[in-house]
């Protein structure tokens, strides 16, 4: 339907700002604590474009490989695609790329939340981690992904992204743990 992560977590972002501002919240505590929310979210996110048949994977012989039913997402793509003879048929087995990135998610999630929250130097420094580790487990996702999506210099749009988010994490950390003194 159009709608995308990054193009949320945007959104989502220049709001959060305003609001912590306005409620007087100190600003990077306040994205640190909102970054493990924000991963946690993304575990349920990817958990329902599992169960809608979104966000799925390329054609995979392996045993992990699922198959969707017919009508889904995948089905309808591989049909198009000339792989399956008609779209009522069920999909053939596909990386399950939703699980990938749940998983994903729920490990950055844990990492963050027991080992380097408690041990943070800098306020910041969680959500900088969590920007970097997931454009990583993003980018590298894509190339298991064959949902339809735009694509530029063969990279997907999300590992487009993925290079600026990598990018500001590179040049907002030393400056915030300078600022933190």
């Amino acid at each position: 339907g159009g709608l995308t992560y990054y193009g949320g977590l945007i959104a989502a972002s220049v709001f959060g700002i305003w609001f912590l501002r306005r409620e007087g919240v100190p600003l990077y505590q306040g994205m640190d604590i909102a970054a493990i929310s924000i991963s946690l979210g993304l575990v349920f996110g990817r958990l329902g474009c599992y169960l809608g048949g979104c966000c799925f994977g390329v054609h995979t012989e392996h045993p992990i490989g699922v198959s969707f039913p017919p009508f889904s997402p995948a089905s309808e793509a591989q049909w198009r695609a000339g792989l399956l003879e008609a779209p009522h048929l069920a999909s053939l087995p596909v990386h399950p790329t939703q699980l990938y990135e749940a998983l994903g998610c729920l490990l950055i999630t844990a990492l963050r939340l027991f080992l380097l929250r408690p041990r943070k130097r800098f306020d910041g420094q969680v959500i900088l981690v969590f920007i970097g580790a997931y454009a990583v487990l993003r980018f590298i996702l894509e190339f298991w992904r064959a949902d339809e999506r735009g694509e530029v210099l063969g990279l997907s749009t999300s590992q487009l992204l993925a290079v600026p988010a990598l990018l500001l994490v590179v040049v907002l950390w030393p400056k915030w743990r300078r600022r933190a003194g």
